[in-house]
């Protein structure tokens, strides 16, 4: 057996939160307030430590491992940063390869999950440090200098003390400090002996330099309140040109991965103990307004005596949109509003290419095996308008076979008895069976158990991948997955508004008669509009229902940015939604509004 794999590696990383990792025993997460906790309750150095955690950064997770760790190699990472181990992986950097999450299939790639190869790569060095950054014409001393926050004099204090405490090391310090490559991030990997040796000089001379210079009293600003941290990078350059000087060490050298996504993994167990109505929304940064419009009329329409479970499936959501969603729901203690990364999900399982129509599609008929914890859920579209309480919907009737209900396309129906030829000919066998009601995917009361007897995972995956393309792929995957056990809902709560006279409007009238007459029927008292069809209140300020949106729509903080998309920002076009809305042509208020912007121009 290979000696190496009996080696006890330990690759330390730095967190200041719980953080995706690589999960082996190679890797160790550390929070540094668990280190500050621990350390509080140590020796004097230990307090003087956890005093200044903040200062000395990702060195304190060092210090801690040099005075509690037991390993025969000790690695630093942080949460954000790694090295690769597979040689084999592009990068336009030389020093380095950028990825948008840590995941499972990145951690592969990147040779990062064998944990028996990783001890053989690192028994064959003495030190792994990172490939260093090229200053070509100016110094590592230069930058330093040079630095936003920084001043020089603290790594001067340290070059005084390394020449008078440290001789030996005087001339790796020059020799670095006045060459072109730097050693960043406070990264490396080293055997045992070097390890204690380096870290017993490292901490001697940043606790001299705390003697030197008294950070406080110089007014130092936050960042610069780091320097010790900012210096260990220095020092470990310095120490590592010290070995290479020797020419008796085998020294390594990788690139540095960065991660710019580290969230961690969706916790899915259910709010509340499960005792609560589940309710999935999806969320793009496109439909930011909508989904916050869409929040906004449940909690209104929500009963005070039952518990909602609300999880966004976001992509391309940012945290500053997050809070902005988390205050429509501010002060609802029933509601629980937790959001679950679609792009993380879809990178680790190699669809982040698909469609968003695919993306969705796979989302959706993904959450059975997702969130296996649930028993039943509620799917909205983000741009729907709910009028009642969703709870209704949720406690819907499904027997145990049923795999999810679900309003019938009216609109789709109308196609296929025979407003689109072109329909009818591509569904042919199920015209030519009377089936006309395919149900629509906006709305969903889903019973994941029944969905996952109906089908697997890798089938779902298989027809995500290879099987449908084009508008109508929700539809037609949902129909085709629970064919035969889907239970239909009456119209109301799955209410698509037409404009009169457009094209859907038209195909609707040629559904069959009583799927028509249903749905004309629930225009009168809907229970969610679903403003997916012609009807679209941003766009058209006359709409028969857009007054449902912007009553609820003024009550969130994307009211504005709706207004501006509409048209409102600029005051002389013709064809605007507010302007139409707020200022009528031949309108005196109209008149006035065009004599200011006439003013404004010429300023």
């Amino acid at each position: 057996m290979d000696s190496a794999r009996n080696d006890r590696v330990k690759i330390y990383i730095s967190c200041h939160k719980d953080c995706a990792a690589v999960h082996n025993d190679v890797f160790t997460p550390v929070r540094q307030k668990d280190i500050v906790r621990f350390l509080l309750n140590g020796t004097e150095e230990d307090r003087f430590m956890a005093a200044h955690a903040n200062e000395y950064c990702e060195l304190l997770t060092q210090y801690w491992a040099w005075k509690y760790g037991d390993a025969d190699y000790y690695g630093f990472c942080h949460y954000r940063r790694y090295f690769e181990f597979n040689d084999q992986v592009k990068t336009n950097a030389h020093r380095s390869v950028k990825r948008e999450y840590l995941n499972a299939r990145t951690a592969e790639e990147l040779g990062l999950n064998d944990a028996d190869r990783l001890r053989r790569e690192i028994a064959r060095y003495d030190v792994i440090a990172p490939r260093p950054f090229n200053y070509y014409i100016c110094t590592v001393y230069w930058q330093y200098k040079n630095a936003d926050h920084l001043h020089i004099e603290d790594l001067d204090a340290v070059m005084d003390i390394i020449r008078t405490e440290y001789p030996e090391y005087d001339r790796a310090a020059r020799e670095y400090l006045y060459g072109h490559y730097l050693y960043s991030c406070n990264m490396f990997i080293m055997r045992r002996s070097l390890f204690e040796e380096y870290s017993a000089w490292l901490f001697a001379i940043l606790r001299r330099f705390y003697e030197r210079r008294d950070m406080e009293a110089l007014r130092y600003s936050s960042e610069a309140m780091r320097t010790p941290g900012h210096l260990g990078e220095r020092l470990f350059g310095i120490y590592l040109t010290h070995l290479m000087r020797q020419k008796r060490y085998e020294i390594g050298k990788r690139r540095i991965v960065l991660f710019e996504d580290t969230e961690p993994p969706f916790r899915a167990a259910p709010a509340f103990g499960g005792d609560a109505v589940a309710l999935f929304v999806p969320v793009s940064a496109e439909k930011l307004a909508f989904a916050a419009v869409c929040l906004r009329s449940v909690a209104d329409a929500a009963s005070f005596d039952r518990h909602y479970d609300v999880v966004l499936l976001c992509s391309g959501v940012g945290d500053a949109d997050k809070e902005k969603l988390r205050e429509v729901l501010r002060g609802r203690a029933n509601f629980s509003l937790r959001f679950f990364d679609v792009d993380r999900l879809l990178d680790e399982r190699t669809l982040a290419d698909l469609s968003a129509e695919s993306r969705t599609a796979y989302m959706q008929l993904a959450l059975p095996y997702l969130f296996a914890q649930y028993r039943r859920a509620v799917w909205l579209d983000a741009e729907i308008v709910a009028l009642q309480d969703i709870a209704a919907l949720y406690d819907c009737a499904l027997d145990e076979e049923d795999c999810c209900a679900a309003v019938a396309d009216v609109c789709f129906a109308g196609g296929l008895n025979g407003y689109s030829p072109i329909l009818r000919e591509s569904y042919a066998d199920a015209v030519g069976k009377g089936a006309f009601a395919f149900a629509e995917p906006g709305v969903l009361v889903m019973n994941f158990a029944a969905m996952r007897s109906a089908y697997g995972e890798e089938t779902l995956l298989h027809y995500v991948r290879n099987g449908f393309s084009g508008s109508a792929e929700r539809r037609d995957l949902l129909n085709l997955l629970c064919s035969g056990r889907i239970r239909f809902l009456e119209y109301g709560w799955n209410f698509i508004p037409e404009a009169e006279g457009s094209e859907r409007a038209s195909a609707c009238t040629f559904a069959p008669k009583d799927m028509y007459a249903a749905y004309r029927a629930a225009a009168s008292a809907p229970m969610l509009v679903h403003f997916a069809g012609s009807e679209k209140p941003w766009e058209q300020a006359d709409s028969r229902n857009a007054h449902l949106f912007w009553r609820i729509c003024r009550e969130t903080p994307y009211a504005e940015v709706l207004l501006l998309a509409a048209g409102m920002g600029d005051p002389s076009a013709s064809d605007g939604f507010w302007m139409r809305l707020l200022f009528p042509r031949g309108s005196r208020r109209r008149a006035l509004l065009k004599k200011f912007s006439r003013r404004f121009r010429k300023i």
